[in-house]
């Protein structure tokens, strides 16, 4: 995988949330995610305690990796700024942290 890029994104409070990041070789071919598994978190900030678990897919055929919240998760988010990252651990056990950057949650109104 290349460099872990810095992407952020917005998360709507009370809303189902979801995004997909493609990995990709610094040749520019999509990496072989066989074997590989995941985990995301949400956080305020590096060393805070509470954080909040994504769900993370990986589609191997397409070497898309998928993170999502349901709406009773995000309806618990305060609005405001916080940090998240994709961490990727392969079968043989090699860690590499596939994306990271701000998620903004923005205040529901209508929830």
């Amino acid at each position: 995988m290349t460099v872990n890029p810095v992407i952020n994104i917005v998360i709507p409070q009370g809303a189902d949330f979801a995004e997909v990041f493609t990995s990709t070789e610094s040749d520019g071919s999509l990496s072989n995610l066989s074997g590989y598994s995941g985990v995301s978190k949400l956080k305020k900030h590096s060393g805070a305690t509470v954080a909040y678990d994504f769900t993370v897919g990986i589609n191997t055929s397409s070497s898309e990796v998928s993170i999502a919240m349901t709406a009773p998760v995000t309806t618990t988010l305060e609005p405001g700024r916080y940090y998240y990252d994709v961490v990727l651990t392969a079968g043989g056990g090699g860690v590499s942290r596939m994306v990271e950057g701000f998620a903004i949650v923005t205040a529901g109104i209508a929830t």
